[in-house]
């Protein structure tokens, strides 16, 4: 069994659970969709890995700490930028917490103490908030960041109180002044009206599930030859989509054609063959011979 010491990461969407029961199946989708458009982009800017997402929650690990904590504070700026040129329907709420500690490594996904006290941490954080746990505060650089203590709280599940922190929020503007945010660069905006692609998804979720099992097995490995890695397997991927697609389009162009073709006509029915007419025999009179 495989152990890292990591920072851990859960973040979600404030009142998920009742906004999907209002929502059809074309909205929620879209909802989930523009969450994670908003979210993948900074986790890559931060070095998070996406571990696993379950509806509205995402669990990520990152190698620091500190930037576990500013990836938090970006992502809240982030979201609270969409929705200042969003509708109501469309505005999300997201909260973030986060915790340090040694944890099992099995087939990419992470296990143990420190993952429950995370997602502990993130269940007591309110819309737009960033908690943490005092284990990331005194391994963290503070001079990145502002905080608060909390003081010590009961946590489910676990069986001493955990000092809490809470990023220390700007009373006007962007919750956290958008200097996390700043370092992420430029992002690409979520777009509202392209439909979701569960193939791509799929793909792109096999890819972070690979590049985590190599983060994995090569902790030591260079990020640049990370990249490269991740790099050679979105190729095989692209190659092997270029390879099968065509195939399938022709197939499904073929069935499409088979249902548009008019139903064949029945054979008309064949006629028996005339016999030969035959002479009419007269009946046979008295007295002829036979």
């Amino acid at each position: 069994m495989r152990t890292r010491n990591l920072a851990i990461v859960f973040t979600s969407i404030v009142g998920y659970a009742e906004r999907v029961g209002r929502q059809t199946y074309d909205q929620s989708q879209r909802m989930l969709r523009v969450y994670d458009e908003l979210v993948r982009p900074v986790l890559r800017a931060f070095g998070g890995r996406r571990v696993k997402s379950i509806g509205g929650t995402f669990l990520v690990a990152f190698e620091s700490p500190t930037q576990a904590v500013l990836c938090g504070a970006a992502l809240q700026d982030r979201v609270w930028q969409f929705n200042q040129r969003s509708g109501e329907a469309d505005k999300l709420e997201v909260r973030a917490g986060a915790n340090l500690g040694e944890v099992r490594l099995v087939q990419g996904d992470v296990f143990g103490e420190p993952v429950n006290i995370a997602a502990r941490i993130e269940a007591l954080a309110g819309a737009g908030e960033v908690l943490f746990s005092q284990a990331i505060w005194l391994s963290m650089n503070r001079a990145e960041t502002q905080a608060e203590p909390l003081g010590a709280h009961d946590l489910k599940g676990v069986p001493e109180q955990v000092q809490l922190y809470r990023v220390q929020r700007s009373p006007e503007g962007a919750p956290y002044k958008g200097e996390a945010l700043a370092r992420a660069g430029v992002l690409p905006a979520p777009d509202l009206s392209r439909p979701r692609h569960q193939l791509l998804g799929r793909l792109r979720d096999t890819a972070d599930g690979a590049l985590g099992r190599l983060g994995d097995a090569f902790p030591r490995l260079a990020e640049r030859a990370r990249i490269l890695a991740f790099a050679g397997l979105a190729t095989m991927l692209a190659l092997g989509a270029a390879f099968f697609l065509p195939a399938v389009v022709h197939r499904a162009m073929e069935g499409r054609a088979q249902a548009d073709a008019p139903a064949p006509k029945p054979p008309e029915p064949r006629l028996p063959a005339q016999l030969p007419a035959q002479p009419a025999q007269l009946p046979a009179q008295p007295g002829d011979r036979p």
